[in-house]
């Protein structure tokens, strides 16, 4: 995910939450499919071995991108905050824990901190 002239960085966790979510209910989907045999509301009208590749298939997809999406990091939070079209919105409209939001605002906090004491200190010793 890139951009020349605009920054992607703060559309990772939705996308990964899109992906993820996508894949679950594909899991979802055949795992109902095999337990109800009626193919009228079925978008899965395929042999059980079929049913059974996909399934397995999402399966790893699902284990992979749980894989990298544990690998992000504040970064990765934070950037989502600051774009003006997520914000903490973002993680309130899709039901995140409030221990969760509470504890992005709190390293948001600690980044402006941190920030602020940097551009003193640089002002400081190098202007």
């Amino acid at each position: 995910m890139s951009g020349s002239i605009y920054p992607t960085l703060s559309l990772t966790i939705p996308l990964f939450n899109i992906l993820v979510d996508h894949v679950e209910d594909t899991i979802s989907s055949i795992e109902e499919s095999n337990e109800n045999q009626s193919h009228e509301d079925n978008i899965f009208v395929l042999d059980n071995e079929s049913k059974n590749m996909i399934k397995e298939a999402a399966k790893s997809c699902r284990e992979k991108l749980l894989k990298y999406y544990n690998k992000t990091n504040t970064t990765y939070l934070i950037s989502t905050i600051l774009d003006p079209r997520l914000k903490l919105d973002y993680y309130k409209e899709h039901d995140w824990d409030e221990d969760m939001i509470n504890e992005i605002k709190q390293m948001l906090v600690y980044f402006l901190i941190y920030f602020i004491i940097y551009k003193l200190l640089i002002n400081k010793f190098f202007f």
